[in-house]
């Protein structure tokens, strides 16, 4: 599967330069899959006063294009830091940190949910406010999408919890960004709670940021909104995880979901959508460039926010 042996291949190239472990070991007919865990090297020391930026890609098996962005973006930042010097002391700043794919079973088998057919963002105990439509999560069949489960998390979500819960405890605190794709014709990047129409924890550092990206590029492409002002779900990993670190009372968590707008893609190249990965990826190699391209600017700027989190979250 190319996309899996590009995250080898990532890793094999920039060895020397990364900290590499596996998260995870997950199974399926067609073998173990691991789950890896990529975290760049900064000339310092991560300290628990360190602001770290976790981004995750592949939690859905078929939205490949957020692998391939985020491995672009990580080859970006350790190839500008041999000769930036600014580059390197952003990295010495902020942890950067990733898991390019949450979902490798779903990824090798070409389907959105895992193996065992759960979908990861439907699989936590969390239960919306009111009733959602089937896109919300079911729990009739695995063989149906947006399959929940059977009440126990599934080893990729368990995965991704250890690596948020380490990460919250030795951090400042973390902004996380989940790419995504497949939804309308705009690129959105989401703010929680997917499961509540109500405002998400942490509205006024998440309005700050907002502010700050409008302010900074007052030209970028996304539109910054709620993710339930489109749809709610039951069963949000990231719903979960904010509500388990309020629990203990843990450090800044702010979780965002950058929603790729792949309708673009399908009304460039409509026959696309008789394949069923042309729903979610750009097919044609330029479009793949092009959306490698289109955010990086996103990416720099969450990376900026990290490496100077105390005076940014200091703001009023």
């Amino acid at each position: 599967m190319p996309i899996l042996a590009d995250i080898e291949k990532f890793i094999v190239q920039y060895r020397d330069e990364i900290s590499h472990s596996k998260v995870d070991t997950v199974h399926s007919e067609d073998g173990a899959f691991d789950i890896h865990l990529i975290e760049l090297n900064g000339e310092a020391t991560p300290s628990k006063d360190t602001y770290t930026l976790l981004l995750v890609a592949g939690v859905h098996g078929l939205e490949w294009i957020g692998v391939t962005v985020l491995l672009h973006h990580l080859s970006h930042l350790l190839e500008t830091a041999r000769w930036n010097s600014g580059v390197r002391k952003m990295l010495s700043s902020a942890r950067v940190v990733a898991i390019p794919a949450l979902n490798p079973t779903g990824i090798f088998q070409g389907r959105r949910a895992t193996a065992q057919g759960i979908d990861l963002m439907r699989n936590a105990p969390i239960v919306a406010e009111s009733a959602v439509p089937f896109l919300g999560g079911q729990t009739i069949s695995p063989v149906l999408p947006y399959y929940r489960g059977t009440g126990e998390l599934a080893p990729e979500s368990r995965a991704l919890i250890r690596v948020v819960e380490n990460l919250l405890e030795t951090s400042a605190g973390v902004i996380a960004l989940d790419l995504h794709s497949g939804f309308g014709a705009r690129d959105r990047v989401w703010t929680p709670w997917s499961m509540t129409s109500a405002p998400p924890p942490h509205t006024e550092q998440y309005s700050a940021l907002e502010r700050a990206l409008n302010d900074s590029f007052p030209d970028h492409i996304y539109t910054f909104e709620k993710q339930s002002d489109s749809y709610q779900t039951h069963g949000d990993l990231w719903d979960y995880l904010i509500v388990e670190n309020m629990k203990r009372g843990g450090p800044l968590f702010m979780p965002l979901t950058l929603e790729m707008g792949s309708w673009n893609w399908l009304k460039k190249a409509p026959w696309n959508a008789f394949n069923k990965l042309g729903w979610f990826h750009p097919l044609a190699p330029h479009r793949v460039q092009r959306a490698c391209r289109r955010h990086i600017t996103l990416l720099d700027f969450l990376v900026s926010v990290c490496a100077n989190g105390n005076d940014f979250f200091a703001q009023k």
